[in-house]
């Protein structure tokens, strides 16, 4: 894998407004959006966009392929391969999580129904990387750029157990026996 640069924290609300506004981009946004105890954002009626008060700083949700690529190239970036994901949450070392070898808990991350939603982004300092990345297990699902396939070296035959793009590191409702860096 190429050097790569991957931002050391989720998307927020606020930054996916900011896009939103930006014109252009209505199609990337859903009614669903408005419930604020899943994503937060409202369609004003002037047309223009606005965060729900106090959720500026949460993860944007309900965000598809297409609207998590188009935010990327707004904001001069990219989504980052399955490899690269993996490699910010498992370091040169080979971590079995983000921030090393212990097991998850409320200290690292948003995760098994612990908190009910998503947290505000970068809220779990003892989870974070060496590297000084937040979030990469719990919270909401990181979306990369690969569609599901079959690995080469597998040896698996037929159809993936997935269809649409990877997504990575679980969620606020994901169970620890699935919060791995490698999962």
């Amino acid at each position: 894998v190429e050097d790569f640069f991957i931002d050391c924290c989720e998307v927020t609300i606020g930054e996916y407004v900011r896009f939103l506004n930006a014109g252009g981009h209505d199609a990337f946004y859903c009614i669903d959006m408005e419930n604020p105890d899943f994503c937060g954002i409202v369609k004003t009626a002037d047309g223009k966009y606005s965060p729900v008060p106090g959720k500026e700083m949460y993860p944007v949700t309900l965000v598809t392929a297409e609207g998590a690529g188009a935010f990327a190239a707004w904001a001069g970036k990219r989504l980052p391969t399955e490899y690269e994901w993996e490699i910010a949450a498992r370091g040169a070392e080979g971590r079995p999580y983000p921030w090393g070898g212990e097991a998850p808990d409320s200290g690292r991350a948003n995760f098994y129904y612990m908190v009910g939603h998503p947290s505000p982004v970068g809220g779990y300092e003892n989870g974070k990387t060496p590297e000084g990345v937040y979030d990469l297990c719990g919270n909401v699902w990181e979306m990369c750029s690969d569609d599901w396939n079959q690995y080469s070296w597998s040896g698996a035959s037929g159809e993936p157990p997935a269809r649409g793009r990877i997504i990575r590191g679980g969620s606020w409702a994901t169970p620890s026996q699935n919060l791995s860096a490698a999962y």
